[in-house]
């Protein structure tokens, strides 16, 4: 019986040893996955970067690996001869390197539609009561004009500005 106590109790010993080293491992494991990602989050801004393209795509690839990509929606009316967001004439428009900038825009005087050269991005051109949409991702940082290219419209001051930082 004494034998049989003896091993029952060593078996047990090992059950405990095999789980604490289980246990400290996943732990172990779980840290350097955090600490890990704090490294990828936390690396030096790119343009201080002398790796700075490898920077940049492993963020991409973790902005998108995690959904974390925002998505920057801005709804602008078209009036002869101005943009209007929430009742601001030819407002600023500010977004992030890297977002994804949804217009929704409406003409609610006129012929007209939205565009910035640099990103190539234009909305159709829509008469009075018509609506259109463009996507496009910010991907250079600077301050961009976004105008009307109908006829004389830029020129007689539809336009404004979109800083991407």
């Amino acid at each position: 019986m004494e034998f049989r106590l003896q091993k029952k109790t060593y078996i047990m010993l090992v059950f405990m040893i095999v789980t604490l080293v289980v246990v400290g491992c996943t732990t172990e494991q779980q840290a350097q996955d955090t600490e890990n990602q704090g490294e990828i989050i936390n690396q030096v801004p790119a343009e201080d970067n002398p790796n700075a393209e490898e920077t940049q795509v492993t963020e991409e690839v973790v902005q998108k690996e995690t959904g974390s990509q925002n998505i920057v929606t801005f709804v602008l009316t078209g009036e002869n001869f101005f943009f209007k967001m929430d009742g601001e004439k030819n407002p600023e428009l500010r977004v992030k390197k890297g977002d994804t900038v949804k217009i929704e825009f409406t003409s609610t005087d006129g012929f007209h539609n939205w565009v910035v050269d640099e990103f190539d991005a234009a909305t159709e051109r829509v008469q009075t009561g018509g609506t259109t949409r463009i996507e496009f991702v910010a991907d250079k940082k600077g301050t961009f004009e976004y105008y009307c290219s109908v006829g004389s419209h830029r020129t007689q001051g539809m336009f404004g500005s979109l800083v991407v930082e």
